[in-house]
């Protein structure tokens, strides 16, 4: 659903009057995701709100949210780009983050963003994947799109890249191209949304089940992304941002 930038304030608003149901359960023992049983839209100033460790902005369609380095070791094979930090997946993953993914679902969608079905398969009418792509629409992928960057202090100087730059191709040793990430929202399946679930964010390797994904042509690809070298220290704090693709 697409809530246009000019009634925001009202949807924020009609938020913070009434708690937000989750989209998921509490998320069981199994998996370990921590859950928030009433997240609410707090508002700040400047156009800026916060929604559990969360601020996003409505003017400029940014969100910002805090997260770590995970993994270092350049011969590691990474699949995931952030997973909340008790994710199923942390051993495949470059960052990880105490957000909560229902929180950012909601911030994505509170801001406009669209949710694009087009990097995943149609099924068939037996449940098999057919090699049908889902059409969509123009307007709804550059709505879809947004782009990551990570900001981080080395030593007292701060300093910010795409977060592409800490990804390196396995063979050629370059950095992953600068790239969107298009915003397919996860599922709710049993009344329990998925990206709760397993904690996955943002990946590479395509799952319908995050919240995020790397559109490459290479992204079926499990064996291809390692950490750039001489990335900051393990569990180094980092920030990471997220806004509208091209802006």
């Amino acid at each position: 659903m697409k809530l246009p930038l000019i009634c925001i304030s009202s949807t924020i608003a009609t938020l913070l009057a009434v708690p937000y149901t989750l989209l998921a359960d509490e998320a069981s023992a199994e998996n370990k995701v921590t859950a928030t049983t009433k997240p609410m839209v707090k508002h700040l100033e400047n156009g800026n709100y916060q929604i559990g460790k969360i601020t996003f902005n409505k003017i400029t369609r940014t969100i910002n949210m805090p997260a770590r380095i995970n993994l270092v070791n350049p011969d590691t094979l990474i699949e995931y780009l952030i997973v909340h930090l008790n994710g199923e997946k942390t051993h495949e993953s470059l960052l990880t983050s105490e957000v909560d993914p229902t929180n950012l679902n909601i911030a994505l969608k509170l801001l406009s963003y669209q949710e694009s079905q087009e990097l995943f398969r149609t099924f068939n009418e037996d449940g098999s994947l057919s090699a049908k792509y889902h059409e969509v629409s123009d307007e709804i992928k550059k709505s879809a799109r947004f782009e990551i960057h990570v900001t981080w202090k080395d030593k007292e100087e701060e300093k910010t890249h795409p977060i592409t730059h800490w990804l390196h191709h396995r063979d050629n040793k370059q950095k992953m191209p600068d790239t969107p990430w298009v915003y397919n929202g996860s599922y709710v399946h049993n009344k329990k949304f998925k990206a709760k679930l397993t904690g996955s964010m943002f990946t590479i390797f395509p799952d319908l089940g995050a919240i995020a994904n790397y559109p490459g042509d290479d992204r079926e690809d499990d064996q291809l992304w390692t950490p750039a070298p001489n990335l900051p220290a393990e569990r180094s704090d980092v920030t990471v941002t997220l806004k509208p693709w091209g802006k």
